[in-house]
């Protein structure tokens, strides 16, 4: 059953045009898994007035993720972007980690995430010990992180805190497990999946009648 769940989510990320997802990747540290994100932020997702007017935009894009099992070491790197706003280009980016289990994506960016990494030196949760009185503050650089995951769905967003910023993210993620990615909640599918296979019965059994 994993592995029917591991391909339909697969399927749905490889259609998503905004998040593209290569891996797991091989040759790599044995025990570990890396994958490679190119995450574009484009104009129809965004919210309005984050740390600014009304009128400004905050864009951003999303991945659901399922750790294998928990651990360590789960590391959240931007090693490349391509970002322009309405103050010029940024190298400004942000992942911000949600409990998919009690959180949707109706408030994301101005609610508190459970993990969240803006740079090498600033961030909290998942491990992370930096607080807010500490590191160089955000919006100075691309994230790179080091989180403790535990084995629970994750709702998790790319962005820019950069006003209007728009364009594109290469993203990589490595661990001591493998990831399972989707652009749905997880009881949505296995509810397709239910529903797949009862679509299936009553068309085979049409077809024996």
């Amino acid at each position: 059953m994993k592995k029917l769940i591991t391909l339909l989510l697969l399927l749905t990320t490889s259609a998503s045009a905004s998040i593209s997802i290569l891996g797991p990747l091989t040759g790599q540290t044995q025990n570990y898994s890396y994958y490679d994100l190119d995450v574009v932020l484009e104009d129809d997702q965004y919210i309005t007035g984050f740390g600014g007017p009304e009128t400004q935009r905050t864009y951003y894009e999303y991945i659901y993720m399922t750790p294998d099992s928990a651990g360590d070491d789960f590391r959240f790197s931007n090693y490349s972007s391509s970002l322009q706003g309405s103050a010029g280009s940024t190298t400004d980016t942000q992942v911000l980690l949600y409990d998919a289990d009690n959180f949707d994506l109706t408030n994301v960016i101005t609610n508190m995430p459970d993990i969240f990494n803006s740079s090498s030196t600033f961030g909290w949760g998942g491990g992370q010990s930096l607080s807010s009185g500490q590191g160089t503050g955000v919006g100075e650089g691309a994230f790179d992180g080091l989180f403790d995951l535990e084995e629970k769905q994750y709702l998790v967003v790319f962005t820019s805190f950069q006003p209007d910023a728009l364009g594109s993210m290469d993203i990589e993620i490595n661990g001591p497990s493998e990831l399972y990615f989707s652009t749905v909640p997880e009881p949505s599918i296995y509810a397709l999946l239910f529903g797949w296979a009862a679509f299936l019965y009553v068309a085979i059994n049409r077809k024996n009648a």
